[in-house]
């Protein structure tokens, strides 16, 4: 049996995947989107999501309505709660894109913090997405955007952590809940 959820590898879903790995082997997927989309190809399989997974893609994709407009082809299995690895706010002093680069589950904490730094007006940034923290970072980065949510811990292992251009400027440390689904 598989267990679906969301990757690359270092993503906050392989972490509750792997935490609550029994037997199944592991996919990582390069969306939710990928899985959720196309939820009749994992008959017989799990999929690990996060309930505050709502789609930059789809509109109308989000954990509640997911939850209760697929009823008839789920089986809960497991929740859980787990931490989320920190997670830091930080901006590119030296910007090239006025441009906040996020996962949209994390959408909310970016607004939140741009009101409260007063740039949730005009001069501030535009908000995009990326499918994952991990990805948000790789963009961030290449693209040189302005601020950007990711996991700081992946964050320090590259070498423009200590590039002073990249300030942290917020350290943000919830909790998640995660829901263990087969899919009939």
């Amino acid at each position: 049996m598989k267990l679906h959820t969301l990757g690359p590898s270092g993503t906050d879903s392989e972490c509750a995947a792997q935490y609550y790995l029994t037997d199944e082997t592991l996919v990582l997927h390069n969306s939710f989107e990928e899985i959720l989309l196309n939820l009749k190809s994992f008959s017989g399989d799990k999929i690990i999501l996060p309930v505050a997974f709502k789609s930059n893609q789809e509109p109308t994709l989000n954990w509640a309505d997911f939850n209760y407009l697929n009823w008839s082809d789920l089986q809960v299995e497991a929740t859980f709660s787990l931490p989320l690895m920190t997670m830091s706010v930080i901006e590119n002093v030296q910007y090239n894109r006025n441009v906040a680069l996020v996962h949209a589950a994390t959408e909310g904490l970016m607004r939140q913090y741009l009101t409260s730094v007063n740039l949730d007006n005009a001069w501030g940034p535009s908000i995009m997405f990326a499918p994952s923290k991990v990805v948000a970072l790789k963009d961030f980065i290449k693209d040189q955007n302005r601020f950007t949510i990711i996991s700081e811990e992946q964050f320090k292992k590259l070498p423009e952590s200590s590039d002073e251009k990249y300030q942290i400027r917020q350290q943000l440390k919830p909790h998640m809940v995660w829901v263990v689904y087969r899919v009939l």
